[in-house]
C-alpha cells in the first residue's frame, strides 16, 4: 500500500474571490459641503471692531458717538454733620443736642459689643483678592429701603447703573462670580452678597465712611 498522496490533496490554496464593481452610468460624485469659519469670535469682533478705543474716539470727534452717557442719580440727602476720623478709621457720631438726624428710609448700624458701651465703627471694609489685584468695598448692617440706599450710594460714588442691574447671589452663580465669574466689575459695580452685605467695585472705603458719618450714622 502506497503512503504517498497526491499533492493536490495535501495543499489547498485559497484563491480570493474577486467581485467586479459595477458602476452605474451617469453617476456624479457626491457634492462636498465647505464650512467657512470666521477668523474672529463674536467677543473678539465686539472688542476689536465695535468697541475699539480708537474707533470710539474717532466717532466722538466727529460727533457720531453712539455711547450713551451713564445714568447717575442725584443725591437726595445732603450731609448734616462734619465728622472727624481717627487714624484707625473711627469717628464719633453727632451728639443728640448738636444736630438733628432726619428719618432716612434706610439705616446703617455701627458695630457693637464694644467694651464699656463704647460707640462702634461704621461697618465699611476693604476686601483685597486675586493676588492684590481685585479691590472691593464691603458695607454691612444696612437695613430699610435698600434700593434707595443704593441710589444714594451711586450718586456719592458716581457709579453708573450696572449692565445687569444690581447683582445678587442668584445672578452670580454658585461660587460668587458675576459675569464670566468675575464678580463686580466696571460694567456691574454693585452686588448684594448673601447675608445682605453690599459689595462695591473698587476701594471706596474712605468715601463711604465719610458719607455715612456725614448723614449722622
Amino acid at each position: 500500500m502506497s503512503l504517498l498522496r497526491p499533492l493536490s490533496t495535501m495543499v489547498r490554496a485559497t484563491v480570493p474571490t474577486v467581485r467586479p464593481m459595477i458602476v452605474a452610468a451617469n453617476t456624479s460624485p457626491p457634492s462636498l459641503s465647505v464650512t467657512h469659519r470666521s477668523k474672529h469670535s463674536a467677543t473678539q469682533v465686539k472688542r476689536l471692531f465695535k468697541n475699539n478705543p480708537a474707533r470710539l474716539r474717532l466717532l466722538k470727534k466727529k460727533g457720531l458717538s453712539q455711547v450713551a452717557a451713564p445714568q447717575i442719580p442725584e443725591r437726595i440727602y445732603p450731609s448734616i454733620f462734619n465728622p472727624t476720623f481717627l487714624g484707625n478709621g473711627w469717628s464719633a457720631p453727632p451728639s443728640p443736642g448738636e444736630v438733628q438726624v432726619p428719618q432716612y428710609p434706610f439705616r446703617v448700624a455701627r458695630t457693637g459689643n464694644k467694651p464699656f458701651g463704647a460707640v462702634g465703627f461704621l461697618p465699611v471694609y476693604r476686601d483685597v483678592r486675586i493676588h492684590n489685584t481685585k479691590h472691593t468695598t464691603i458695607i454691612r448692617n444696612v437695613a430699610g429701603d435698600i434700593p434707595a440706599f443704593l441710589d444714594e450710594l451711586r450718586a456719592v460714588l458716581q457709579l453708573p447703573e450696572g449692565k445687569k442691574g444690581v447683582l445678587t447671589s442668584a445672578s452670580t452663580g454658585a461660587h460668587g462670580g458675576g459675569e464670566a465669574g468675575r464678580g463686580v466689575n466696571r460694567e456691574n459695580p454693585i452686588r448684594i452678597r448673601t447675608g445682605g452685605a453690599i459689595e462695591v467695585n473698587g476701594d471706596h472705603a474712605r468715601e463711604v465712611k465719610r458719607w455715612l458719618a456725614g448723614l449722622g450714622f
